[in-house]
């Protein structure tokens, strides 16, 4: 009995010290949000995202000293338990958040906008958020796209699906020892340590190899980023080992780890490919922090464990909900990095998160279900009935705003029709100057607009006219449609860009007596590999001589050097070119529209003061590869676009009350498009050499 009782009392003294509260943990996980909060609000510290990967790290490493700990005392894993744990832990602010956030959206941003939310709200609900983003990630029509205010709910989904699997793994490793009577809980502790080990290695191996394939993919999936919580995990497995290294050394540890992970907040950038293996850098310093404070009574770091630090670490977990619905939403009502911006939203942030913590947070923590219940005179007895009710009122906030969710809202911009008659052979507004009418001073139309916008704040993003109803995807075969019944062959060849001028130009086609065909596809610029549709395209193009042949590309693609893209559109050109028809490059419009996107829709725009542009220096900053490419090539000729979008060398999001683009990669709206196409087709016509109807 005596050996027995020395063998537990020194195995007691091998566990670590810290399996109770850990102040310097605390203070990290304060040190991680404020770092996130200053990245996605401020923009700076640039590498302040990395946060995200120490609560990663934080997560593994508590979660299994948990389960750890239990399987030690109790000896097996209450699933139950633990999943209710996570849910009293996790729902009941992220729900509060989710629901505040799409009734915020319903009331500030556009339709589009609000769909969606709603649509990331149900997968954030659902865990699943990270995946949906992913998806949206790779999604072409997406790219350039708001960032959703629920867009930082990624991370808890990567979290809860690591710990849908680990639990049970863990409870087959327990069991699977237990089979041999002969083993003991040690043994069983070390096999769970490899399988974290091996696993760990094997996630961060598809991470480095994810990274480089399909970024996008890489930075929200739960296979990519599970070393991450694996790397926490291993050090909770190991801290019986890691509690035997001398104190001192510990110390050190801890401090290297801290000053890795402010390093990494200072020098990472999000240019750097991210998880793998950039994240390794701020995951290990994470690691080392931990480590360091395993088996400590006392934590030397005060940065981490003054009171100051702790309590914003108790309530960094709703600072994370809410410092990014406010961050995006507030870009509806100031101008981003303004000081009512800044002040507003900081405070916002602060206010919403400590009444989150102290209000819903803290007490659904503690909150017992009742015990039992028993038959009265008044039925039955609950032992927290106000709680229940706090329930009951969620549940029934959630009902009123899906509800809200599928009531439909406005008709879409598809719908809109804009009065349009014949004046000299091309269509021009006759009611009003809207849109490129407005640009032209000897357009015979009525100039004062009011404050009618075409299509409506809330609908613009949807309106795309008859832009892609003949769009191919980059690996899909060809698709080609006609328009015009005309005598003149023409062509329009090229991207989403391209395929944003249809609108326009399938109504001029008739009256300047084209019969006009389409090649147009997800990126799929008339240049070398640029779609598996190219070579079909090329043999189309030179089977027969066209009168001429449209084409125009976003000048923000591809990683090449402007002169390496010329070069390669020239290379396909030439042969065309040669063979008699008519190349002519319509400039590609304005880049990096999204900031007078972002302020056309703030609650405090005013059509009238139209005050929401880009300058034209900063919206052609960036050259245009098939302009450049049209001095490479004889029978080429270029139409210039500054002034379909730009006056006073400022570039505009509405024209002529009409919105000009439905993105931030200046994809021009349906309607645009449309005001546009009469001066459009008659420029394109004069360049080719073309008479005119």
């Amino acid at each position: 009995m005596a050996v027995s009782q020395l063998r537990h009392s020194r195995q007691a003294a091998a566990k670590p010290k810290s399996a109770g509260f850990r102040p310097d943990i605390q203070g990290l996980r304060a040190l991680a949000v404020v770092a996130v909060i200053a990245d996605h609000f401020l923009g700076w510290p640039t590498g302040g995202f990395v946060g995200v990967d120490v609560f990663f790290v934080i997560s593994g490493f508590l979660i299994t000293a948990l389960l750890l700990r239990e399987h030690e005392r109790t000896g097996t894993i209450s699933f139950v338990g633990f999943y209710l744990r996570r849910a009293k832990r996790i729902m009941p602010a992220a729900l509060l958040v989710i629901l505040a956030t799409v009734g915020a959206s319903y009331l500030l941003l556009n339709s589009t906008r609000f769909n969606a939310t709603v649509w990331d709200g149900v997968w954030a609900t659902l865990f699943g958020a990270n995946w949906r983003f992913a998806i949206l990630g790779t999604d072409y029509f997406q790219l350039g796209g708001a960032i959703s205010p629920l867009q930082h709910y990624w991370s808890l989904a990567v979290e809860e699906q690591f710990y849908f699997v680990w639990p049970w793994l863990m409870l087959l490793i327990y069991w699977l020892v237990n089979r041999k009577r002969d083993t003991s809980a040690g043994h069983a502790r070390r096999i769970i340590g490899i399988t974290i080990v091996v696993l760990t290695v094997a996630s961060f191996a598809w991470s480095v190899w994810e990274t480089q394939a399909t970024a996008s993919v890489a930075y929200f999936s739960t296979f990519s980023r599970a070393w991450e919580l694996g790397i926490g995990a291993a050090v909770a497995v190991y801290a019986p080992l890691i509690a035997r290294i001398p104190g001192m050394i510990r110390h050190v540890l801890s401090i290297i780890g801290l000053a890795g992970i402010v390093a990494s907040v200072f020098v990472m950038t999000d240019t750097i490919a991210f998880p793998g293996p950039s994240a390794a850098f701020p995951v290990l310093a994470a690691a080392l922090l931990i480590t360091g404070g395993t088996g400590t009574r006392r934590s030397l770091l005060w940065p981490l464990t003054n009171p100051v630090s702790r309590y914003v670490g108790d309530i960094s977990y709703s600072l994370y909900l809410w410092h990014f619905p406010v961050t995006i939403l507030l870009l509806s009502i100031y101008p981003g990095g303004s000081p009512e911006y800044i002040g507003v939203g900081l405070l916002a942030i602060l206010v919403l998160s400590v009444l989150s913590f102290h209000l819903v947070e803290n007490p659904a923590r503690h909150f017992e279900w009742p015990a039992k219940s028993k038959r009265g005179a008044s039925g039955i007895v609950l032992s927290d009935r106000s709680k229940l009710v706090g329930l009951g009122i969620l549940t029934a906030v959630t009902a009123v705003v899906v509800v809200a969710a599928l009531m439909p809202r406005e008709a879409p911009a598809s719908a809109v029709s804009m009065p349009l008659a014949k004046s000299g052979g091309v269509s021009v507004t006759k009611v009003k100057c809207f849109g490129a009418a407005s640009l032209d001073p000897a357009a015979d139309c009525d100039r004062e607009l009011g404050s009618d916008i075409m299509p409506s704040l809330r609908s613009f993003a949807d309106d795309n006219g008859n832009s892609y109803d003949c769009f191919f995807g980059k690996d899909k075969p060809l698709k080609s449609c006609s328009y015009g019944g005309g005598t003149k062959r023409v062509a329009l060849v090229g991207d989403s860009h391209a395929a944003a001028l249809l609108p326009g130009l399938t109504e001029q086609a008739s009256g300047q007596g084209w019969k006009l065909d389409t090649y147009v596809g997800v990126g799929c610029l008339w240049s070398t590999n640029t779609c598996s549709a190219m070579p079909d395209i090329q043999a189309k193009l030179l089977q027969s001589r066209y009168d001429m042949v449209i084409t125009t590309a976003y000048r923000g693609t591809g990683t090449q050097s402007k002169e390496d893209q010329a070069e390669a559109f020239a290379a396909q050109w030439r042969p065309v070119a040669s063979n008699g028809s008519k190349v002519v490059v319509v400039e590609d419009v304005p880049n990096d529209i999204g900031p007078a996107l972002e302020c056309m829709q703030r609650v405090t725009f005013d059509v009238k003061n139209n005050d929401c542009r880009i300058s034209q220096e900063a919206a052609f900053k960036v050259r245009d590869a098939a302009s450049l490419a049209a001095a490479k090539v004889p029978n080429t000729a270029v139409v210039s676009t500054v002034k379909y979008f730009c006056v006073e060398n400022e570039c505009p999001a509405v024209i002529g009350n009409v919105i000009v683009y439905r993105d931030g990669i200046s994809h021009i709206t349906g309607t645009y498009s449309k005001t546009l196409g009469p001066y459009l087709a008659k420029d394109i016509t004069a360049a080719a050499g073309l008479s005119s109807p």
